[in-house]
């Protein structure tokens, strides 16, 4: 095992040379620092973290030094095998769940660049390798029914499939939820749908509001971050991902 020492705690990795780079910019603190801002300030001794989109571990057994506890859901077969070979290296109570966020009975899941393990793996789109794999699913209430505590924070990543759980984002407990940290991926979205860009583009924007108001009942405390996103997209010509913080009013 590889110890990486970010946001000044370490953590326990499998040693993947061609995960180099990657963990270069996680030790430097370059890697999404405002998460795990984020994470520190929600997550405390009397927390359960839900990680929905787990991948390899990076954020889940980082929370999990301080939480009481943590459920990490994965539905990607290599990701969930690299999180159960971290469990043993690492402290804290982490709990793993091989299952895709769904309201479906199972989910079909593509692999991009080759192959699964990536962190873009999605029920969205696939890419020309072509592969694909059935995965069981869970829902949100699911999840809460097996927090061991009465305060929750939520961290949702799932590559685009967020646009299509709304139900699942509308039944989180807004009583017990001191935070949902959600990753949205318009340009994901986008490239799944069908019809000229301009009318996918329209399409996209609709979906993105209907989301986050599928989240109300929370404050969304970094609007700015959507605005970004979308002079960055104007600027850029195409569609750009971010970061969404709601909390408890």
């Amino acid at each position: 095992m590889r110890a990486i020492t970010y946001f000044q705690r370490t953590v326990y990795f499998p040693d993947k040379p061609e995960k180099a780079r990657f963990f270069s910019r996680l030790q430097s603190g370059q890697w999404e620092p405002g998460t795990f801002r984020n994470i520190a300030r929600f997550v405390n001794g009397k927390t359960t973290y839900i990680d929905i989109g787990g991948w390899i571990g990076v954020t889940p057994y980082w929370a999990a030094q301080t939480a009481d506890n943590v459920i990490v859901v994965e539905p990607d077969p290599v990701c969930f095998g690299i999180l159960t070979e971290m469990k043993g290296a690492n402290t804290g109570e982490v709990k793993l769940v091989n299952a895709a966020l769904s309201q479906d009975e199972c989910l079909v899941l593509n692999s991009v660049g080759g192959g699964f393990g990536s962190s873009e793996t999605s029920a969205l789109i696939a890419d020309d390798t072509g592969m694909s794999i059935e995965a069981k699913t869970i829902t949100i209430p699911e999840l809460q029914a097996m927090a061991r505590t009465e305060r929750l924070c939520l961290k949702i990543d799932i590559e685009g499939y967020e646009y299509k759980v709304l139900d699942q984002f509308r039944a989180i407990d807004r009583k017990r939820t001191a935070g949902v940290l959600l990753a949205v991926h318009p340009q994901i979205l986008a490239a799944s749908l069908s019809g000229p860009a301009v009318l996918r583009v329209i399409r996209t924007a609709a979906a993105t509001f209907r989301l986050i108001r599928s989240l109300r009942g929370f404050r969304l405390e970094n609007p700015s971050a959507l605005w970004g996103a979308i002079r960055k997209s104007v600027s850029k010509g195409e569609l750009s991902g971010f970061d969404l913080l709601f909390v408890a009013r």
